[in-house]
Order: C-alpha cells, then structure tokens, then sequence
C-alpha cells in the first residue's frame, strides 16, 4: 500500500473535472453536496467525515 486513500464517491460530472488544477481567477463550481448536513450527519452518528460509506454521503447529494 503506497499510503494514498481512494476516495470513496467521486461526485464530478468527468474524470478531468476531478483532477484537474482549480483556475484561482475563475468562480469555483457549485458544490454538489450539502455540506453542512454531512458534517451535522458526522457528529450525530459519532464518525469522522472520512470514515463514512458511500451511501452515507450520498445522501446528502444536491
């Protein structure tokens, strides 16, 4: 194991969306989640953002 973590859910619409260099000049893409539910989500059920499952994230999936 070469320590690097897979994400769990890759929510870009593309494979180049997801690794490509964010343009600092350019208005960042919306965000496709609510992130302030997971987090709420996280420290209801007692788990590190990290360690939830894919099911658990996409749930809160805009």
């Amino acid at each position: 194991m070469n320590g690097i973590r897979k994400p769990a859910v890759i929510l870009a619409d593309s494979m180049e969306e997801y690794v490509a260099t964010p343009d600092p000049y350019k208005e960042p893409p919306k965000s496709k989640l609510h992130i302030q539910k997971l987090v709420q989500y996280a420290q209801r059920v007692g788990k590190k953002i990290e360690d939830l499952t894919a099911e658990e994230i996409l749930q809160f999936k805009v």
